[in-house]
């Protein structure tokens, strides 16, 4: 009986409906990335503590959601004329967690899960990336739309979502809207719709949730 339940608690881990996760937004092929560097070029580079990815996870139709975080390792960012032109982001899939069990037993088996080849196989691929491509103003509750290369173990799609931009005098913070991206398109394809001889209960969303936060200074 606990190896069910445990293999239970593994499988809902992964990736949440949109209903849950945000907004969806669309995956394009990777696009060019275009350097910005000029003499008056103003680059931040030291992460704030804090600074963070949130993710969130279910089962197909939104069931048995769950939630946690990633930590940035790396962070670039440019500035022209005191606006962001150019922005890389490192996350460091070693420090994923799952947050909301509240025995550490299932929380560590979880993580490991999540950590192994079924998912995001971190001993071959310890990071995620996102490289900026282009930024537009926004009117409303966000001020910019963002777009740029996510790339999850060897694939890179090119996405756009919103985002609240602040460009003080020693730091530049950047603050998501909820939104969420369909996993099949970077090949994370355990437990999908579909798959032979895995339970109904069992199968995953497509759709995984992202917050982001961050905050950077010279």
């Amino acid at each position: 009986m606990k190896k069910v339940v445990i293999s239970l608690f593994v499988l809902v881990i992964s990736f949440t409906a949109c209903k849950d996760s945000g907004k969806k937004v669309e995956t394009k092929e990777a696009q060019e990335v275009e350097i910005v560097k000029k003499a008056e070029t103003v680059t931040y580079s030291t992460v704030e503590e804090g600074s963070e990815l949130k993710w969130r996870a279910s089962h197909l139709g939104g069931t048995g959601a769950r939630f946690g975080k990633a930590k940035l390792k790396f962070a670039k960012v440019l500035l022209n004329n005191n606006k962001v032109t150019n922005a890389k982001f490192i996350v460091d899939l070693n420090s994923l967690t799952v947050d909301n069990f509240d025995d550490a037993e299932s929380k560590e088996q979880l993580e490991g899960h999540l950590k192994s080849a079924d998912f995001f196989n971190i001993e071959k691929y310890p990071t995620a990336r996102f490289e900026l491509t282009k930024i537009e103003e926004n009117k409303g509750d966000y001020n910019s739309k963002i777009t740029g290369n996510l790339t999850i173990l060897e694939t890179t799609k090119s996405i756009s979502f919103n985002a609240n931009i602040a460009v003080l005098d020693n730091s530049v913070t950047i603050n998501t809207e909820d939104f969420s991206v369909n996993r099949q398109d970077w090949k994370l394809s355990y437990h999908t719709e579909g798959d032979v001889g895995v339970p109904k209960d069992y199968l995953i969303a497509n759709a995984i949730g992202f917050t982001i936060n961050v905050a950077v200074t010279k």
